[in-house]
């Protein structure tokens, strides 16, 4: 059973508990900037892993909001499939390691790197948290920025076997936060909005959306990092009663 919402919604409201995937349920290990240098060095780079995670930070953010060589040609900047995905992490990896010889197959060993479940760790309070919510009742989806690489990353972890489907951007043909993803979801699951629980750990991508959609939403914040108190810090606070009088 969920933990008592208390002054925002009752749990009995909620039928369907959507999680975002990365810095929520997984996160890679190595780290990113880790793994593109440990990589990026191989073909010539000598950017340090500090600049690389500088680097990383600022591409990523860009790529969301701005026009990248091979992305979306018109509307909304958050039109996704798998060859824009594609474009949009080749674009990435251009910005982040300039300075390798043969940038193709660099990117396409990092392209597969981070294909692996191997490359990817699951939070400790993950595995045991799902577990507990499935057998409450609740259906557990992930609904993510990923591509498609991810189902192949989640099925690779026995942690993550309650959840029943993961819902990726490339495939939905929008990312988060499009309110189209999000009604993508709704209309998915045949139910109300308000009988959806999104928890993640970016305040735009999974609450400000969620909730603009009419769902109902809660930020996992891991490192303690946001002033916002309406958030938890990790996810078998999901379970405690106590931890929600306190969030909330």
């Amino acid at each position: 059973m969920l933990s008592d919402f208390e002054g925002r919604f009752s749990p009995s409201s909620i039928q369907w508990l959507v999680f975002d995937a990365v810095g929520t349920l997984i996160q890679p290990n190595p780290s990113v900037a880790f793994a593109y240098h440990s990589i990026a060095s191989r073909y010539g780079s000598l950017i340090s892993v500090d600049e690389i995670s500088r680097r990383f930070r600022r591409a990523f953010r860009q790529s969301e909001t701005d026009k990248f060589p091979n992305g979306p040609a018109f509307g909304s900047h958050y039109l996704s499939n798998d060859s824009i995905e594609y474009a949009r992490w080749r674009w990435i990896v251009e910005q982040v390691v300039p300075d390798v010889n043969n940038i193709q197959q660099c990117f396409a060993e990092l392209w597969d790197h981070f294909a692996s479940p191997s490359s990817w760790s699951v939070f400790d309070d993950v595995g045991s948290t799902l577990t507990a919510l499935k057998r409450s009742g609740y259906r557990l989806v992930i609904a993510s920025n990923f591509d498609s690489r991810l189902h192949s990353v989640c099925r690779g972890h026995e942690q993550l076997t309650a959840i029943e489907q993961s819902f990726v951007s490339s495939e939905v043909g929008y990312r988060k936060p499009a309110k189209e993803f999000y009604q993508s979801l709704i209309s998915s699951f045949g139910c109300r909005p308000n009988e959806i629980l999104m928890i993640g750990d970016d305040p735009e991508h999974d609450v400000a959306g969620p909730i603009a959609s009419n769902m109902h939403a809660l930020l996992i914040d891991r490192k303690s990092t946001n002033v916002d108190q309406n958030s938890i810090r990790s996810l078998d606070q999901l379970l405690s009663t106590s931890a929600y009088r306190t969030a909330f």
